[in-house]
Protein backbone atom coordinates (compact mmCIF):
# COMPACT_ATOMS: atom_id res chain seq x y z
CA UNK A 1 0.00 0.00 0.00
CA UNK A 2 1.35 3.41 -1.02
CA UNK A 3 1.61 6.12 1.54
CA UNK A 4 0.07 9.51 0.54
CA UNK A 5 3.45 11.14 -0.08
CA UNK A 6 4.60 8.15 -2.14
CA UNK A 7 1.40 8.26 -4.17
CA UNK A 8 1.87 11.97 -4.99
CA UNK A 9 5.49 11.37 -6.07
CA UNK A 10 4.43 8.46 -8.31
CA UNK A 11 1.70 10.52 -10.02
CA UNK A 12 4.18 13.38 -10.61
CA UNK A 13 6.68 10.97 -12.19
CA UNK A 14 3.92 9.51 -14.43
CA UNK A 15 2.93 13.00 -15.58
CA UNK A 16 6.50 13.92 -16.49
CA UNK A 17 6.96 10.67 -18.38
CA UNK A 18 3.76 11.20 -20.41
CA UNK A 19 4.57 14.79 -21.30
CA UNK A 20 8.09 13.81 -22.31
CA UNK A 21 6.80 11.04 -24.55
CA UNK A 22 4.31 13.36 -26.23
CA UNK A 23 6.99 15.98 -26.77
CA UNK A 24 9.31 13.37 -28.27
CA UNK A 25 6.55 12.15 -30.64
CA UNK A 26 5.76 15.71 -31.75
CA UNK A 27 9.40 16.58 -32.40
CA UNK A 28 9.89 13.33 -34.29
CA UNK A 29 6.80 13.99 -36.44
CA UNK A 30 8.01 17.53 -37.15
CA UNK A 31 11.43 16.26 -38.11
CA UNK A 32 9.86 13.69 -40.43
CA UNK A 33 7.69 16.38 -42.05
CA UNK A 34 10.69 18.66 -42.51
CA UNK A 35 12.79 15.93 -44.07
CA UNK A 36 10.03 15.17 -46.57
CA UNK A 37 10.04 18.76 -47.87
CA UNK A 38 12.76 18.14 -50.42
CA UNK A 39 14.02 20.61 -53.03
CA UNK A 40 11.87 18.66 -55.50
CA UNK A 41 8.71 19.39 -53.52
CA UNK A 42 9.61 23.06 -53.21
CA UNK A 43 10.38 23.38 -56.93
CA UNK A 44 6.97 21.97 -57.83
CA UNK A 45 5.21 24.22 -55.30
CA UNK A 46 6.89 27.29 -56.80
CA UNK A 47 6.12 26.39 -60.41
CA UNK A 48 2.66 24.79 -60.29
CA UNK A 49 0.63 28.04 -59.89
CA UNK A 50 2.15 29.37 -63.15
CA UNK A 51 1.13 26.30 -65.20
CA UNK A 52 -2.21 26.20 -67.02
CA UNK A 53 -4.12 23.31 -68.54
CA UNK A 54 -5.55 24.03 -71.98
CA UNK A 55 -8.68 22.56 -73.56
CA UNK A 56 -10.10 23.30 -76.99
CA UNK A 57 -12.78 22.09 -79.35
CA UNK A 58 -13.54 22.02 -83.03
CA UNK A 59 -16.26 20.37 -85.04
CA UNK A 60 -15.73 17.42 -87.32
CA UNK A 61 -15.98 17.87 -91.08
CA UNK A 62 -19.39 18.07 -92.75
CA UNK A 63 -20.68 17.37 -96.25
CA UNK A 64 -23.20 20.18 -96.09
CA UNK A 65 -22.77 22.84 -98.77
CA UNK A 66 -24.31 25.65 -96.73
CA UNK A 67 -22.66 26.57 -93.40
CA UNK A 68 -25.93 27.75 -91.81
CA UNK A 69 -27.75 24.47 -92.41
CA UNK A 70 -29.17 22.68 -89.32
CA UNK A 71 -26.86 19.68 -89.72
CA UNK A 72 -23.83 21.91 -89.15
CA UNK A 73 -24.61 22.14 -85.43
CA UNK A 74 -25.06 18.38 -85.21
CA UNK A 75 -21.48 17.64 -86.17
CA UNK A 76 -19.61 16.02 -83.28
CA UNK A 77 -17.12 18.08 -81.31
CA UNK A 78 -13.48 17.01 -81.33
CA UNK A 79 -11.69 17.91 -78.10
CA UNK A 80 -8.04 18.84 -77.74
CA UNK A 81 -5.79 19.36 -74.75
CA UNK A 82 -2.42 20.80 -73.89
CA UNK A 83 -0.50 22.80 -71.32
CA UNK A 84 0.94 26.30 -71.08
CA UNK A 85 3.00 28.54 -68.83
CA UNK A 86 2.12 32.05 -67.65
CA UNK A 87 4.82 34.47 -68.82
CA UNK A 88 3.30 37.63 -67.39
CA UNK A 89 0.87 38.39 -64.58
CA UNK A 90 -1.46 40.16 -67.05
CA UNK A 91 -2.43 36.82 -68.53
CA UNK A 92 0.05 36.19 -71.35
CA UNK A 93 0.55 32.44 -71.77
CA UNK A 94 3.08 30.50 -73.85
CA UNK A 95 2.28 27.09 -75.33
CA UNK A 96 2.96 25.00 -78.43
CA UNK A 97 1.49 26.19 -81.70
CA UNK A 98 0.21 22.72 -82.50
CA UNK A 99 -1.88 22.80 -79.31
CA UNK A 100 -4.02 25.68 -80.66
CA UNK A 101 -3.66 25.11 -84.40
CA UNK A 102 -7.04 25.49 -86.15
CA UNK A 103 -9.01 25.16 -82.93
CA UNK A 104 -11.47 27.49 -81.25
CA UNK A 105 -13.20 27.87 -77.94
CA UNK A 106 -9.87 27.70 -76.11
CA UNK A 107 -10.10 27.59 -72.34
CA UNK A 108 -7.35 27.55 -69.75
CA UNK A 109 -7.59 26.14 -66.22
CA UNK A 110 -5.36 27.39 -63.41
CA UNK A 111 -4.08 25.27 -60.55
CA UNK A 112 -6.52 26.99 -58.16
CA UNK A 113 -9.47 25.63 -60.17
CA UNK A 114 -10.41 28.88 -61.90
CA UNK A 115 -10.79 28.93 -65.68
CA UNK A 116 -10.88 31.59 -68.39
CA UNK A 117 -11.47 31.74 -72.14
CA UNK A 118 -8.29 32.42 -74.10
CA UNK A 119 -7.49 33.88 -77.49
CA UNK A 120 -4.44 33.37 -79.69
CA UNK A 121 -2.35 36.52 -80.13
CA UNK A 122 0.73 35.27 -81.96
CA UNK A 123 1.95 32.06 -83.58
CA UNK A 124 5.37 30.86 -84.75
CA UNK A 125 5.03 27.62 -86.68
CA UNK A 126 8.74 27.12 -87.23
CA UNK A 127 9.43 27.02 -83.48
CA UNK A 128 6.02 25.51 -82.66
CA UNK A 129 5.16 28.29 -80.22
CA UNK A 130 2.00 30.32 -79.64
CA UNK A 131 1.12 33.22 -77.35
CA UNK A 132 -2.31 33.21 -75.70
CA UNK A 133 -4.07 35.88 -73.65
CA UNK A 134 -6.64 35.55 -70.89
CA UNK A 135 -8.38 38.41 -69.11
CA UNK A 136 -8.61 37.23 -65.53
CA UNK A 137 -9.20 40.61 -63.93
CA UNK A 138 -6.45 39.90 -61.43
CA UNK A 139 -2.70 39.37 -61.30
CA UNK A 140 -1.65 35.84 -62.23
CA UNK A 141 1.50 34.06 -61.01
CA UNK A 142 4.24 34.08 -63.67
CA UNK A 143 6.81 31.32 -64.17
CA UNK A 144 10.43 31.93 -63.21
CA UNK A 145 12.52 31.74 -66.36
CA UNK A 146 15.92 30.06 -66.16
CA UNK A 147 18.54 29.17 -68.74
CA UNK A 148 19.35 26.09 -70.80
CA UNK A 149 22.95 27.12 -71.40
CA UNK A 150 24.34 25.17 -68.45
CA UNK A 151 22.21 22.01 -68.51
CA UNK A 152 23.91 18.79 -67.46
CA UNK A 153 23.13 15.28 -68.64
CA UNK A 154 21.81 13.43 -65.63
CA UNK A 155 20.48 16.43 -63.71
CA UNK A 156 16.98 16.22 -62.24
CA UNK A 157 14.13 17.80 -64.19
CA UNK A 158 10.38 18.04 -63.64
CA UNK A 159 7.42 18.16 -66.02
CA UNK A 160 3.99 19.53 -65.15
CA UNK A 161 1.01 19.28 -67.45
CA UNK A 162 -2.34 18.04 -68.63
CA UNK A 163 -1.16 14.48 -69.31
CA UNK A 164 -3.94 12.48 -70.98
CA UNK A 165 -6.36 15.08 -69.57
CA UNK A 166 -5.23 14.57 -65.96
CA UNK A 167 -4.66 18.17 -64.92
CA UNK A 168 -1.53 19.30 -63.07
CA UNK A 169 0.23 15.96 -63.42
CA UNK A 170 3.83 16.17 -62.24
CA UNK A 171 6.64 13.82 -63.19
CA UNK A 172 10.35 13.73 -62.52
CA UNK A 173 13.32 12.33 -64.38
CA UNK A 174 16.70 13.35 -65.68
CA UNK A 175 18.11 14.99 -68.76
CA UNK A 176 18.93 12.04 -70.99
CA UNK A 177 20.62 13.92 -73.84
CA UNK A 178 21.08 17.39 -75.31
CA UNK A 179 21.06 18.74 -78.85
CA UNK A 180 18.66 16.17 -80.31
CA UNK A 181 17.20 16.74 -83.79
CA UNK A 182 13.79 15.12 -84.22
CA UNK A 183 11.64 14.78 -87.34
CA UNK A 184 7.99 14.00 -86.64
CA UNK A 185 6.74 14.71 -90.17
CA UNK A 186 8.01 16.13 -93.44
CA UNK A 187 6.99 19.63 -92.34
CA UNK A 188 7.67 19.27 -88.62
CA UNK A 189 11.35 19.19 -87.74
CA UNK A 190 12.67 20.13 -84.32
CA UNK A 191 16.32 20.93 -83.69
CA UNK A 192 18.52 21.15 -80.60
CA UNK A 193 15.95 19.51 -78.31
CA UNK A 194 16.40 18.43 -74.71
CA UNK A 195 15.73 14.71 -74.29
CA UNK A 196 14.34 13.54 -70.95
CA UNK A 197 12.83 10.47 -69.37
CA UNK A 198 10.46 12.61 -67.25
CA UNK A 199 6.89 11.92 -68.30
CA UNK A 200 5.88 13.79 -71.46
CA UNK A 201 2.54 12.41 -72.64
CA UNK A 202 -0.27 13.62 -74.91
CA UNK A 203 -1.55 16.75 -73.19
CA UNK A 204 1.87 17.77 -71.86
CA UNK A 205 2.68 19.71 -75.03
CA UNK A 206 3.39 23.36 -74.31
CA UNK A 207 4.04 22.71 -70.64
CA UNK A 208 7.17 23.41 -68.62
CA UNK A 209 10.33 21.45 -68.13
CA UNK A 210 11.76 22.86 -64.91
CA UNK A 211 14.95 22.32 -62.95
CA UNK A 212 15.40 21.55 -59.26
CA UNK A 213 15.34 25.31 -58.52
CA UNK A 214 11.85 25.64 -60.03
CA UNK A 215 13.11 27.55 -63.08
CA UNK A 216 11.72 27.09 -66.58
CA UNK A 217 14.43 25.48 -68.74
CA UNK A 218 12.34 24.09 -71.60
CA UNK A 219 8.93 23.85 -73.26
CA UNK A 220 7.73 20.26 -73.66
CA UNK A 221 7.01 19.59 -77.29
CA UNK A 222 7.09 15.98 -78.43
CA UNK A 223 7.08 12.29 -77.60
CA UNK A 224 8.39 9.38 -79.62
CA UNK A 225 5.48 7.12 -80.63
CA UNK A 226 5.82 3.65 -79.14
CA UNK A 227 8.72 4.63 -76.90
CA UNK A 228 8.73 4.85 -73.12
CA UNK A 229 10.84 7.31 -71.19
CA UNK A 230 11.74 9.36 -74.26
CA UNK A 231 10.37 12.89 -74.46
CA UNK A 232 11.64 16.16 -75.86
CA UNK A 233 11.55 19.84 -74.95
CA UNK A 234 12.56 23.08 -76.64
CA UNK A 235 15.51 24.66 -74.76
CA UNK A 236 14.38 27.85 -73.08
CA UNK A 237 17.31 29.83 -74.52
CA UNK A 238 15.99 29.03 -78.01
CA UNK A 239 12.48 29.97 -76.91
CA UNK A 240 13.29 33.33 -75.32
CA UNK A 241 13.93 35.42 -78.46
CA UNK A 242 10.80 34.06 -80.13
CA UNK A 243 8.65 34.64 -77.05
CA UNK A 244 10.12 38.14 -76.65
CA UNK A 245 9.20 38.98 -80.24
CA UNK A 246 5.66 37.67 -79.68
CA UNK A 247 5.34 39.90 -76.60
CA UNK A 248 7.04 42.87 -78.23
CA UNK A 249 5.49 46.30 -78.33
CA UNK A 250 5.99 46.16 -82.09
CA UNK A 251 3.69 43.14 -82.36
CA UNK A 252 1.09 43.89 -79.69
CA UNK A 253 0.79 47.66 -79.43
CA UNK A 254 2.34 49.09 -82.59
CA UNK A 255 5.11 50.84 -80.63
CA UNK A 256 8.81 50.93 -81.40
CA UNK A 257 11.83 51.13 -79.11
CA UNK A 258 14.71 50.10 -81.41
CA UNK A 259 16.57 47.94 -78.88
CA UNK A 260 18.13 44.65 -79.97
CA UNK A 261 19.45 42.70 -77.03
CA UNK A 262 21.18 39.45 -76.13
CA UNK A 263 21.35 37.47 -72.91
CA UNK A 264 24.82 36.79 -71.55
CA UNK A 265 26.46 35.43 -68.43
CA UNK A 266 28.61 38.15 -66.84
CA UNK A 267 30.48 37.31 -63.65
CA UNK A 268 28.16 34.38 -63.08
CA UNK A 269 25.01 36.49 -63.44
CA UNK A 270 22.60 36.47 -66.38
CA UNK A 271 22.38 39.93 -67.91
CA UNK A 272 20.54 41.48 -70.85
CA UNK A 273 23.07 43.35 -72.96
CA UNK A 274 22.27 45.83 -75.72
CA UNK A 275 23.82 44.45 -78.90
CA UNK A 276 22.43 46.90 -81.47
CA UNK A 277 20.61 50.23 -81.50
CA UNK A 278 18.42 50.88 -84.54
CA UNK A 279 19.19 54.21 -86.18
CA UNK A 280 16.78 57.04 -85.42
CA UNK A 281 15.01 54.95 -82.80
CA UNK A 282 13.68 55.99 -79.38
CA UNK A 283 16.53 53.98 -77.83
CA UNK A 284 19.09 56.04 -79.75
CA UNK A 285 17.37 59.28 -78.74
CA UNK A 286 17.45 58.13 -75.10
CA UNK A 287 21.24 57.74 -75.22
CA UNK A 288 21.43 53.96 -75.00
CA UNK A 289 24.56 52.40 -76.46
CA UNK A 290 25.68 48.91 -77.54
CA UNK A 291 27.23 47.15 -74.57
CA UNK A 292 24.88 48.68 -72.02
CA UNK A 293 23.54 46.15 -69.52
CA UNK A 294 19.84 46.59 -68.82
CA UNK A 295 19.21 46.36 -65.09
CA UNK A 296 15.68 47.68 -64.76
CA UNK A 297 12.99 48.95 -67.15
CA UNK A 298 10.19 50.94 -65.56
CA UNK A 299 9.75 49.02 -62.28
CA UNK A 300 10.67 45.57 -63.57
CA UNK A 301 14.08 43.98 -63.04
CA UNK A 302 15.37 42.70 -66.39
CA UNK A 303 17.05 39.28 -66.45
CA UNK A 304 16.10 38.12 -69.97
CA UNK A 305 14.80 39.62 -73.24
CA UNK A 306 11.21 38.71 -72.34
CA UNK A 307 11.39 41.00 -69.31
CA UNK A 308 12.23 43.98 -71.52
CA UNK A 309 9.10 43.54 -73.62
CA UNK A 310 6.94 42.81 -70.56
CA UNK A 311 8.06 46.04 -68.95
CA UNK A 312 7.16 48.13 -72.01
CA UNK A 313 3.82 46.53 -72.91
CA UNK A 314 1.49 48.96 -71.14
CA UNK A 315 3.70 52.03 -71.48
CA UNK A 316 2.07 54.99 -73.18
CA UNK A 317 3.81 56.37 -76.24
CA UNK A 318 3.63 59.84 -74.69
CA UNK A 319 5.22 58.86 -71.36
CA UNK A 320 9.01 58.57 -70.86
CA UNK A 321 10.05 55.23 -69.41
CA UNK A 322 12.87 55.06 -66.89
CA UNK A 323 15.67 52.60 -67.70
CA UNK A 324 18.52 51.76 -65.35
CA UNK A 325 21.59 50.58 -67.24
CA UNK A 326 25.07 49.58 -66.22
CA UNK A 327 27.81 51.11 -68.37
CA UNK A 328 31.50 50.83 -67.60
CA UNK A 329 30.79 49.43 -64.16
CA UNK A 330 28.54 52.32 -63.17
CA UNK A 331 24.77 52.53 -63.13
CA UNK A 332 22.85 55.40 -64.62
CA UNK A 333 19.21 56.19 -65.37
CA UNK A 334 17.97 57.07 -68.84
CA UNK A 335 14.53 57.99 -70.14
CA UNK A 336 13.07 56.49 -73.32
CA UNK A 337 9.81 57.46 -75.00
CA UNK A 338 8.22 54.90 -77.31
CA UNK A 339 7.04 55.94 -80.74
CA UNK A 340 4.48 54.40 -83.10
CA UNK A 341 5.82 52.29 -85.93
CA UNK A 342 5.52 53.66 -89.45
CA UNK A 343 2.14 53.56 -91.15
CA UNK A 344 3.48 51.23 -93.81
CA UNK A 345 3.91 48.57 -91.13
CA UNK A 346 0.45 48.97 -89.68
CA UNK A 347 -2.55 46.90 -90.74
CA UNK A 348 -5.15 48.82 -92.69
CA UNK A 349 -7.89 50.25 -90.49
CA UNK A 350 -11.53 49.40 -91.26
CA UNK A 351 -13.50 52.03 -93.16
CA UNK A 352 -14.71 54.44 -90.48
CA UNK A 353 -17.80 55.54 -92.39
CA UNK A 354 -19.24 52.02 -92.37
CA UNK A 355 -18.56 51.62 -88.65
CA UNK A 356 -20.13 54.99 -87.91
CA UNK A 357 -23.26 54.09 -89.88
CA UNK A 358 -23.60 50.77 -88.08
CA UNK A 359 -23.40 52.51 -84.72
CA UNK A 360 -25.91 55.18 -85.74
CA UNK A 361 -28.42 52.82 -87.35
CA UNK A 362 -28.05 49.61 -85.34
CA UNK A 363 -26.16 50.56 -82.19
CA UNK A 364 -23.43 48.08 -83.08
CA UNK A 365 -19.62 48.24 -82.99
CA UNK A 366 -17.74 45.37 -84.56
CA UNK A 367 -14.30 44.06 -85.35
CA UNK A 368 -13.37 41.65 -88.14
CA UNK A 369 -12.24 38.17 -87.12
CA UNK A 370 -10.79 35.52 -89.39
CA UNK A 371 -12.15 32.08 -90.15
CA UNK A 372 -10.20 30.52 -87.28
CA UNK A 373 -12.54 32.21 -84.79
CA UNK A 374 -15.71 30.71 -86.27
CA UNK A 375 -14.51 27.38 -87.68
CA UNK A 376 -15.69 25.59 -84.55
CA UNK A 377 -19.25 26.43 -85.62
CA UNK A 378 -18.61 25.67 -89.29
CA UNK A 379 -15.45 25.14 -91.30
CA UNK A 380 -17.21 26.72 -94.28
CA UNK A 381 -17.42 30.15 -92.67
CA UNK A 382 -14.81 32.62 -93.91
CA UNK A 383 -14.88 34.89 -90.91
CA UNK A 384 -17.26 37.26 -89.22
CA UNK A 385 -17.75 40.43 -87.20
CA UNK A 386 -16.99 40.22 -83.49
CA UNK A 387 -19.42 42.40 -81.53
CA UNK A 388 -17.32 44.75 -79.40
CA UNK A 389 -20.08 47.00 -78.08
CA UNK A 390 -23.87 47.28 -78.11
CA UNK A 391 -25.79 50.52 -77.56
CA UNK A 392 -28.27 49.86 -74.73
CA UNK A 393 -31.77 50.07 -76.13
CA UNK A 394 -30.52 50.21 -79.71
CA UNK A 395 -31.80 48.09 -82.58
CA UNK A 396 -29.12 45.39 -82.16
CA UNK A 397 -29.75 45.28 -78.40
CA UNK A 398 -33.49 44.72 -78.92
CA UNK A 399 -32.67 42.01 -81.46
CA UNK A 400 -30.83 40.10 -78.65
CA UNK A 401 -27.36 40.58 -80.14
CA UNK A 402 -24.81 40.71 -77.33
CA UNK A 403 -21.16 41.71 -76.92
CA UNK A 404 -18.97 38.71 -77.63
CA UNK A 405 -21.24 37.37 -80.38
CA UNK A 406 -19.75 36.91 -83.83
CA UNK A 407 -22.10 38.01 -86.61
CA UNK A 408 -21.46 35.68 -89.55
CA UNK A 409 -24.40 36.12 -91.92
CA UNK A 410 -27.80 37.56 -92.81
CA UNK A 411 -30.71 36.39 -94.92
CA UNK A 412 -32.47 38.54 -97.56
CA UNK A 413 -35.14 36.95 -99.77
CA UNK A 414 -33.75 33.58 -100.81
CA UNK A 415 -30.12 34.60 -100.37
CA UNK A 416 -27.79 33.94 -97.46
CA UNK A 417 -25.07 36.60 -97.32
CA UNK A 418 -21.87 36.64 -95.26
CA UNK A 419 -20.99 39.46 -92.87
CA UNK A 420 -17.22 39.66 -92.86
CA UNK A 421 -16.85 43.45 -93.12
CA UNK A 422 -19.04 46.29 -91.82
CA UNK A 423 -19.95 47.33 -95.35
CA UNK A 424 -21.38 43.82 -95.90
CA UNK A 425 -24.10 44.68 -93.39
CA UNK A 426 -24.80 48.00 -95.09
CA UNK A 427 -25.11 46.21 -98.44
CA UNK A 428 -27.54 43.68 -96.95
CA UNK A 429 -29.66 46.47 -95.45
CA UNK A 430 -29.83 48.15 -98.87
CA UNK A 431 -30.97 44.86 -100.43
CA UNK A 432 -33.61 44.42 -97.74
CA UNK A 433 -34.86 47.95 -98.40
CA UNK A 434 -35.08 47.33 -102.13
CA UNK A 435 -37.33 44.27 -101.68
CA UNK A 436 -39.39 45.90 -98.93
CA UNK A 437 -38.37 43.53 -96.13
CA UNK A 438 -39.43 44.57 -92.64
CA UNK A 439 -37.12 42.09 -90.93
CA UNK A 440 -33.77 40.48 -91.66
CA UNK A 441 -32.80 37.10 -90.14
CA UNK A 442 -29.24 37.07 -88.85
CA UNK A 443 -26.79 34.34 -87.80
CA UNK A 444 -24.33 34.60 -84.93
CA UNK A 445 -21.77 32.31 -83.34
CA UNK A 446 -22.25 32.27 -79.58
CA UNK A 447 -20.40 29.81 -77.34
CA UNK A 448 -19.27 27.86 -80.43
CA UNK A 449 -22.85 27.26 -81.67
CA UNK A 450 -24.69 28.91 -84.56
CA UNK A 451 -27.80 30.83 -83.47
CA UNK A 452 -30.44 32.62 -85.53
CA UNK A 453 -32.28 35.83 -84.66
CA UNK A 454 -34.32 38.52 -86.37
CA UNK A 455 -33.49 42.18 -86.84
CA UNK A 456 -36.39 44.61 -87.29
CA UNK A 457 -35.80 47.25 -89.99
CA UNK A 458 -38.64 49.61 -89.09
CA UNK A 459 -36.37 52.06 -87.28
CA UNK A 460 -33.74 51.84 -90.01
CA UNK A 461 -36.27 52.98 -92.57
CA UNK A 462 -37.41 55.70 -90.22
CA UNK A 463 -33.85 56.95 -89.84
CA UNK A 464 -33.47 57.00 -93.61
CA UNK A 465 -36.70 58.95 -93.97
CA UNK A 466 -35.28 61.53 -91.61
CA UNK A 467 -32.29 62.07 -93.84
CA UNK A 468 -29.80 59.31 -93.09
CA UNK A 469 -28.74 57.25 -96.10
CA UNK A 470 -26.91 53.99 -96.48
CA UNK A 471 -23.84 54.54 -98.62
Amino acid sequence: MLLPWMKRRWMFWLLLTTVGALAWDASTAFADSTSRRTPLVEAIERSLPAVVNITSEKRAASNSRWPFSPEENRRPLVSGMGTGVILDERGFILTNQHVVDKVQDIRVYLSDGSSYPARVLQEDRSMDLALLKVDAGRSLPAITIGTSSDLMIGETVITIGNAFGYENTTSTGIISALGRNVTLADDQIYRNLIQTDAGINPGNSGGPLINIDGELIGINVATRAGAQGIGFALPIDDVKPVAAEMLSTRKLSGSWHGLITAERMINGVRRVVVSTIEGGSPAEDAGLKPGDQLVQVDKLAVTNPIDLERALLDVSQDTPTALIVERGGRRQELAMKLRPISRSNRPAAPAPSAEEQLWRLLGLKTQHVSEEYVAIASTKLRGGLYVREILPGGLADRAAIRPGDILVGMHVGDRHLETIRPDNILYILRQAESVGSQTVPYYIVRQSILHQGTLSLTEVYQAQAEGSTLR
